[in-house]
């Protein structure tokens, strides 16, 4: 475990000897740099709460230079500001990708759709769980929920009777909470099955608590 009295170039090759995850959307021109103050950063967070972090502990820490951090960055600010941003655009692709050409989904022919974005909080899942952790004081939890329900919000509409005088934002709403809270109490739990054995129980809620019930794709264009 890191400790801040240790030999700097020690905490240099833990780093780099034992990167969390390997960032595929970073551009390969800066994708080691960014990805070590990622890495730097969140190794620290395990240790220390997010406002007794210093600039000068992550580049410490992983190896560089104050000029290049400010090649890069304002502040520490804008380095989380960058992985949340990050982390929220690769979660809204994978969620995408898996309905990317279905412009009416049936709930009771869904196959395996939800394993794209299981696999993807599985993938990055240190940096979710430290983001939902204790040692940093931004609402995460509130960020992360509010992003996925607005991805579902706008990608989807609930089918409902038409004279059942229910509201279609509420019914959006209820779903796309209950999902999302389900995914992020798995997280939570440090992935307790596999994203395939998950995927799987979700698709049987799905179709137990729907029934019939189609979704409808808001803004389909077919290709």
């Amino acid at each position: 475990m890191f400790t801040f009295g240790q030999n700097i170039s020690k905490c240099i090759k833990k780093l780099r000897g034992k990167m969390m995850v390997e960032f595929q959307f970073l551009d390969k021109r800066v994708k080691r740099t960014k990805r070590d103050f990622y890495n730097s950063l969140f190794e620290l967070l395990k240790e220390k709460k997010y406002e007794q972090i210093t600039v000068k502990d992550i580049i410490d820490f992983a190896g560089y230079s104050r000029g290049t951090f400010y090649t890069h960055y304002k502040q520490k600010d804008d380095l989380l500001n960058e992985i949340i941003h990050s982390l929220f655009k690769e979660a809204s692709k994978a969620q995408r990708s898996s309905y990317i050409n279905e412009r009416l989904i049936n709930v009771q022919t869904l196959g395996n759709e939800p394993i794209f974005i299981l696999r993807h909080f599985k993938q990055y899942g240190e940096y979710y769980k430290i983001l939902l952790g204790e040692n940093i004081q931004i609402d995460f939890h509130h960020k992360l929920t509010n992003m996925f329900v607005n991805l579902y919000l706008e990608d989807f509409d609930m089918e409902h009777p038409p004279d059942s005088n229910i509201d279609q934002n509420l019914l959006n709403k209820y779903y796309a909470y209950g999902l999302i809270g389900l995914i992020l109490d798995w997280v939570n739990a440090d992935f307790p099955i596999e994203p395939e054995e998950f995927s799987k129980e979700l698709i049987k809620i799905f179709k137990f608590s729907l029934g019939t019930i189609q979704i409808n794709r808001k803004n389909y264009t077919d290709n």
